[in-house]
């Protein structure tokens, strides 16, 4: 249904009424997850609530610095220290009073599962690194939705499109040297090597790639209007050096691991399942009685069982995200050298590494997030999915609206 125009001195939104293809109504129950609240992120984030759009969730695990005070125009010097999600939040609800903002501070693989990524409508994604646009792009290709990635340098800027089906990802681009980074940065984290890998920007490339995501983002809302004249399968390229522009067409690797999807009908929702409150001694039980007494849960993620010290024959309990180890877990507590880490991908399966005595644990306490969609291995070699549904009103809050 097409928007009423008006003109009234009282409605904010007077102006874009005006706007033949701008619909309105689309844009204020639209869902719209925004990944990393640095430069380009502070700039979607601004042109989101101006739009009116009404379900806005944050992602990012950093606080404000003084250097992101040139490039983000959400941040005030009052708030260096804060966290950035809880800062924009409230500069949103400053901008826009009527729309609903959750914030989310954490890495963007902890803070919740997919559940919530099959209810957004588009993610747009703000990052500086190749690993978390990897894990993005992975998991909203799973479950079917658009993402926008955008990326700058001291002069150019880019942004692509990309849309589930036939059209290529972000990683149908990967050559064997990008696995391997990948491969290689998953390793102990370093947050000094962290930040020495930012990259140096200025507030007007950030303000130019972010216009564009977010104009690319009304088109998705509206997609059938917008066939052929978006960016989707495509790339922008901003060239500052030469003050040209470019569009490209991205090419799609048919063998791409990517691809997977969950389909909605092999998707099984529980109402009382949370991962705050279920251990996953429950739920494998519920999958087993379902699915056979063979079943196991396969992890999204690998999990740091323990730390095995080989010279003094110290065991050490982590129960970590791999990727959430720090130096200092690795080092044993009774000789001070260097342990091995055993790790596993799954749940319920006997092993002679390691002693499965913590599956009467909440999911939580085993890095599994609340909303998280458990993917299960079936004896007979099918897989079946199980949401954590229960975790629904604790990740959207009073508000934003995810339950439709």
């Amino acid at each position: 249904m097409k928007t009423t125009k008006s003109t009234d001195e009282n409605d904010r939104y007077a102006s874009l009424r005006l706007i033949d293809w701008f619909h309105l109504e689309r844009v204020q129950t639209a869902r719209v997850m925004v990944v990393g609240a640095g430069a380009i992120g502070n700039e979607v984030l601004k042109n989101l609530a101006l739009l009116g759009v009404g379900n806005i969730l944050i992602v990012d695990p950093d606080r404000i610095e003084s250097s992101n005070l040139s490039r983000s125009i959400l941040y005030r010097e009052s708030d260096v220290g804060e966290l950035k999600v809880e800062v924009a939040e409230r500069a949103l609800r400053a901008i826009n009073p009527v729309i609903n903002v959750r914030s989310f501070a954490g890495k963007i693989e902890e803070v919740f599962g997919l559940g919530v990524w099959r209810r957004v409508d588009v993610v747009i994604g703000c990052l500086d690194n190749r690993e978390a646009r990897y894990y993005v792009n992975r998991v909203a290709r799973e479950m079917g939705t658009p993402w926008i990635n955008a990326g700058i340098g001291p002069l150019n800027g880019q942004v692509q499109v990309f849309q589930p089906g036939e059209a290529a990802c972000y990683e149908c681009h990967f050559t064997e040297s990008a696995y391997e980074e990948i491969r290689l940065s998953c390793g102990i984290r370093d947050r000094q090597m962290e930040a020495e890998q930012k990259v140096p920007t200025t507030p007007t490339l950030a303000s130019l790639v972010a216009a564009i995501q977010v104009q690319e983002m009304l088109k998705l809302l509206d997609g059938e209007s917008w066939v052929g004249r978006s960016l989707a399968g495509r790339e922008f390229k901003y060239l500052g050096s030469a003050s040209e522009v470019e569009t490209i067409s991205l090419p799609r690797r048919d063998d791409c691991p990517a691809h997977e999807r969950i389909e909605e009908g092999s998707l099984i929702e529980l109402p009382a399942a949370s991962s705050a409150t279920s251990s996953a001694a429950e739920i494998l039980d519920v999958v087993r009685r379902q699915f056979g007494a063979e079943a196991v849960i396969e992890l999204r993620h690998e999990l740091a069982v323990e730390r095995v010290c080989h010279r003094c024959g110290t065991v050490g309990r982590l129960l970590k995200r791999r990727l959430s180890l720090e130096v200092g877990d690795l080092i044993c507590g009774t000789c001070g050298l260097r342990g091995e880490i055993v790790t596993t991908h799954q749940l319920g399966l006997p092993t002679e590494d390691y002693r499965e005595d913590f599956l009467d644990l909440p999911l939580a306490a085993l890095g599994i997030p609340p909303l998280e969609i458990l993917r299960v291995l079936c004896p007979d070699g099918n897989e079946a999915y199980l949401e954590l549904t229960g975790d629904l009103q604790q990740v959207t809050g009073t508000g934003i609206g995810l339950n439709q």
